[in-house]
């Protein structure tokens, strides 16, 4: 279970890791004797939108758009969205997580226990109660088959309804008059994107065979500290993101050197591919990208999303972009299918099993924010 967990977290932080590793200024001459980095034969797989996927964005962008009409003159019911305040204590004690103000919830749909949601129904607005909870036996070790009681104040009731997929609605939120050139041009969009996605992985893909293709000799200890900070924040995150412990993706110490000495090889490779090219990334670049993505990770300007990023790390990024697409221009590509691509996706499975899970103390954190 930990090997997984370890693996899957060097398969979805590769890149950012690697982007935040040491300085994009080094050489690692000494340590790097490179292999082959043009003509490769790599896979990518194919940009396919599916009437399925392009009815899920349509959901979706219908979901962004929920209409919600705030109620006064009745009890909370399945289906309306409310704003809570609740506090939670065991035998008198109060426990982490269990305590969350202005907490938005959609009753019914499962984000929190059964009976946490069902002691709402009816409530109004104003209204005070405790309700019991028992967590379930396999809800976490620490809380599981335990009883709680909550003490709920309801805020606000709402009714939540989505807007009917229609010309007019289409009309609103684009430069479209019809659903049919929305769905055209929506299709094309999100081609590109799973086209630019898929370039990527290919690129990742890329890279880690010129690694097997060169000749590596050691490592600076200096860029080794640096890419395992990285490591372990990472891990961090994704403990946090999925509610779980660091421990749960740590796995042996030896597991935790290859891993991190593996972002070390990358790191060292991209430079000496770089320096070889003569790449490199200019000011108007790193300000061009800073300005058209910092909304895009959510931050409010510019300057907030590179405090949380430091310009190396941003410039070591765009720098490892463009030593993929140096690779990619330069190699034979043979698109497949996903399927063909992936192969086995037990994996995948295991995490969306994993994850998936109704888990209190993920919700009440969001309500925390």
């Amino acid at each position: 279970m930990k090997k997984k967990l370890t693996l899957l977290t060097v398969g979805i932080g590769t890149m950012s890791l690697l982007a935040g590793c040491a300085s994009s200024s080094g050489t690692y001459s000494e340590y790097v004797t490179l292999g082959n980095y043009k003509g490769l034969e790599l896979s990518k797989i194919k940009a396919e939108v599916t009437d399925e996927i392009l009815q899920e964005e349509i959901d979706y962008i219908l979901e962004e758009n929920t209409i919600y009409t705030e109620i006064t003159d009745r009890g909370a019911k399945e289906g309306d969205e409310v704003n809570i305040d609740f506090t939670g204590t065991i035998d008198g004690e109060s426990f982490d997580e269990g305590n969350a103000e202005d907490f938005d919830l959609v009753l019914g749909e499962g984000y929190m226990l059964e009976d946490f949601e069902a002691g709402i129904i009816d409530m109004k607005p104003s209204e005070t109660k405790e309700v019991s909870v028992t967590f379930t036996e396999d809800y976490d070790e620490t809380l599981a088959g335990q009883e709680a009681i909550f003490k709920i104040t309801l805020n606000t009731i709402s009714e939540v309804e989505l807007p009917e997929y229609n010309d007019e609605f289409v009309a609103g939120i684009s430069d479209f008059n019809t659903t049919a050139e929305y769905e055209a041009d929506l299709k094309e969009t999100l081609l590109q994107t799973q086209d630019d996605e898929n370039t990527y992985t290919a690129g990742e893909d890329a890279i880690l065979l010129v690694i097997e293709n060169s000749t590596i000799d050691g490592y600076p200890q200096e860029l080794y500290d640096q890419c395992k900070a990285e490591y372990d924040e990472t891990n961090a995150y994704y403990a946090e993101m999925f509610g779980m412990e660091v421990s749960d993706f740590e796995g042996t110490e030896e597991e935790t050197k290859a891993a991190v000495i593996e972002l070390v090889n990358q790191k060292m490779v991209v430079i000496t591919i770089a320096e070889k090219e003569k790449l490199e990334v200019t000011d108007e670049e790193y300000e061009t990208y800073v300005q058209e993505n910092y909304e895009e990770y959510g931050y409010e300007s510019a300057s907030e999303y590179e405090s949380a990023y430091s310009k190396e790390s941003i410039v070591n990024e765009l720098l490892t972009s463009k030593v993929m697409e140096v690779i990619i221009e330069n190699a034979t590509i043979t698109e497949v299918s996903e399927d063909e691509y992936y192969g086995d996706s037990s994996d995948d499975e295991y995490l969306e099993e994993d994850t998936d899970t109704e888990v209190l103390e993920m919700e009440t954190e969001e309500g925390t924010n």
